[in-house]
């Protein structure tokens, strides 16, 4: 009887134990980093895919027909405006020169002779030694002659520029392609040759929404004192390695109408190529901005979340209690967004632990060393 009272004690003992609930320490508010949010200096920009194209680009071709007799250059090479490109074989064109040069001489014999009796017959004329109608005669074979004279010199001109079209020369300054033509194949005006272009400067052709151009109009129109004209923008040129071209461009054309098919307006850029390494045809990607800075609010991308309402920032307010705010965000500037709507200058955002918040929770919050922005090359 004593050993179940026993028990029984032990068993109210052990009940009684389990009632108690042991003491929780309350956690700490969990650490996370913050930052102010502030204007900042920057240049607004916009990118373009555009394809380089040659300030020059000409199909060099014969403008007479004959017998390709020697090539004067060195494929590949730069070339200089006048230097000689190709031979034709002159022969038959100097005869044609020659035949020529003995029709002037005979021309310029028969007027002399006409010229000696004309000035022969103004002198006996008004002696009344030969009649008015045997003088309208020798003016007549005078003018005649001297006519015949003036025929005979055009062509021989033109017989000398056939034989000067028979050497094939450089009308420009560029690097040369291949020769398309061999040694000893009967050339017309029809054949190509080879091409020539000047890529010093070059152009780079872009392509431009009529939505953007609107808003480029409607923005200089709303801000006249804002205003900035396209040729005042800085283009800059990423090439296809990702590297960034030395030289800054400018916009040098904007068509005068939409492409009815894509909705676009063809533009033009400008930039010198000293070293001539740039090649037509070459894919680039254009940024474009402009040469004045603009004062912007930022913030970190890895700040920004997004949820099904949109995108949005947690805003450290009173007691260190952060909460949720959606913003409107613009054109990224290397590892930063701009804010368009949504947040205002010295409000405190938090930028780091973010995993470890929900809406309306009491933070530790670390403020953040700020490094100063730099706008990389792609911002």
């Amino acid at each position: 009887m004593r050993g179940i009272q026993l028990a029984m004690g032990v068993v109210a003992l052990m009940m009684a134990g389990c009632g108690k609930v042991a003491h929780q320490p309350d956690l700490p508010p969990p650490s996370v980093q913050v930052r102010a949010v502030a204007l900042e200096q920057v240049r607004p920009s916009a990118e373009f895919v555009g394809r380089t194209q040659a300030f020059e680009d000409v199909h060099i071709q014969a403008q007479v027909s004959g017998q390709l007799v020697q090539r004067h250059f060195t494929e590949g090479d730069k070339v200089s405006q006048g230097d000689l490109l190709f031979s034709l074989d002159p022969e038959s064109f100097q005869a044609q020169v020659n035949q020529a040069n003995a029709v002037l001489a005979q021309a310029e014999a028969a007027r002399d002779v006409a010229v000696i009796n004309w000035e022969r017959g103004r002198r006996l004329h008004p002696d009344g030694v030969i009649s008015d109608t045997d003088m309208d005669e020798l003016t007549s074979r005078k003018l005649q002659a001297e006519a015949q004279v003036v025929q005979a010199k055009a062509g021989l001109d033109a017989a000398a520029l056939q034989l000067e079209y028979a050497q094939v020369r450089a009308p420009i300054t560029g690097r040369i392609s291949n020769a398309f033509v061999s040694t000893g194949d009967l050339i017309t005006p029809q054949t190509q040759l080879a091409t020539l272009v000047q890529s010093d400067p070059f152009w780079v052709t872009f392509q431009a929404s009529e939505r953007q151009m609107a808003a480029a109009r409607t923005f200089t129109q709303q801000n006249p004192d804002q205003a900035v004209r396209l040729s005042d923008l800085d283009v800059e040129m990423r090439m296809p390695d990702g590297e960034m071209y030395d030289q800054i461009g400018f916009i040098d054309f904007v068509d005068n109408r939409v492409d009815a098919a894509t909705g676009t307006v063809n533009l033009r850029a400008k930039f010198t190529n000293p070293d001539g390494w740039v090649l037509p045809g070459t894919y680039v990607t254009l940024v474009i901005r402009p040469q004045e800075t603009e004062a912007r609010l930022l913030v970190p991308q890895a700040s920004v979340q997004e949820d099904q309402q949109g995108r949005y920032v947690m805003v450290l307010g009173e007691g260190n209690q952060v909460n949720k705010r959606m913003v409107t965000l613009g054109q990224r500037y290397g590892v930063q967004w701009a804010v368009l709507e949504g947040l205002k200058e010295g409000e405190t955002i938090v930028v780091e632990g973010l995993q470890k918040i929900r809406p309306g929770a009491v933070v530790n919050p670390v403020v953040q060393e700020i490094q100063p922005f730099k706008q990389d090359a792609q911002g």
